[in-house]
This record gives C-alpha cells, sequence and structure tokens, in this order.
C-alpha cells in the first residue's frame, strides 16, 4: 500500500502519543469549588460525523465501580443533552470482553432494542462490536463480517 493510502478498515493511529497531566493536576489545585474531570478513555461514538453514544471504557479490575458520581453524572447530561445513549463499559483484553452498562434512558432504550448487548452480561469482542455496528444503525457488509469473525467469541475466564 502507498505510504499515503489510507487502510479504512483500521481506525486512524494515536497522533500526539502524550497527554497534559500538568495541566490536570494544576487545575486540582484551584479549590472545591472549581471541580473537572480529566476524561480518561471516554469515546464519542459516531457515523458519518454524528455521535451515537458516549462510552466511558473502563479495565476490569475485579469489581464494579459506583456509577453515581458526580462525573458521571456530568457526562450523563452531556448525553442527555444530545439525545445519545451514554454507557460505561468494562472490558477485559484477555481474551476480549465487554460489559455495558446503561447509565442514562436513550441507554436503557439502546440495550431494550438491541439484538446483541444486555446489562445483564459479559458480550464476547464479537457480540460487543456487532453492538457498536447497531448502535449506527448499520448493517454488516461482507468484509465487515469477515473482520469480525477474527475477534474473539469467547467470554472472559474471571467472571
Amino acid at each position: 500500500m502507498h505510504k499515503f493510502m489510507r487502510d479504512y478498515s483500521k481506525t486512524r493511529e494515536e497522533r500526539t502519543g502524550w497527554r497534559d497531566e500538568k495541566l490536570s493536576r494544576r487545575h486540582r489545585e484551584w479549590g472545591f469549588n472549581c471541580p473537572a474531570i480529566d476524561i480518561d478513555f471516554i469515546m464519542i461514538e459516531y457515523n458519518t460525523g454524528i455521535p451515537v453514544a458516549l462510552i466511558d471504557y473502563k479495565r476490569y479490575t475485579g469489581s464494579l465501580r459506583n456509577l453515581s458520581q458526580q462525573s458521571i453524572k456530568a457526562i450523563s447530561i452531556l448525553a442527555d443533552n444530545s439525545k445519545i445513549p451514554f454507557f460505561v463499559v468494562y472490558y477485559w483484553d484477555n481474551p476480549w470482553a465487554f460489559k455495558v452498562k446503561p447509565i442514562n434512558s436513550y441507554a436503557e432504550e439502546s440495550l431494550k432494542q438491541s439484538k446483541f448487548a444486555s446489562k445483564d452480561r459479559v458480550l464476547s469482542e464479537q457480540e460487543f462490536v456487532r453492538f457498536l455496528y447497531e448502535l449506527r444503525n448499520i448493517k454488516l457488509n461482507e468484509q465487515e463480517e469477515k473482520i469480525i469473525s477474527r475477534l474473539n467469541y469467547l467470554p472472559p475466564d474471571n467472571l
């Protein structure tokens, strides 16, 4: 492939390779009544430039965290104002698997209508990726089916 041609079967690489933690630490010194959230790994899932969901990815570390924090509430308000689902998704990386927790009513409704996801079970990587396509209202083509078929289909060992 020519070095300037883009492989559309893959997402873009990280461009900067760094994050400015200095500002985040400094902001914490500005006082209790000036809160902000340093968003670690929240992603805007989108299709053709239009947001379809906010997902806050969290590595599963043995228990599910309390999701009633003020930071979760603030992100939920952004999603509500945009009329899109907001999920917290816990993930395992050996093998890859995902647990989807709906945060707002749009997320609850998405899970009720989903063929692939529910809030009560862990999804294989294949199921989760199918859910992401479903959020985008995209019917999978042959190439996408081929990509998904190579993904993990097993649940994690440490449930």
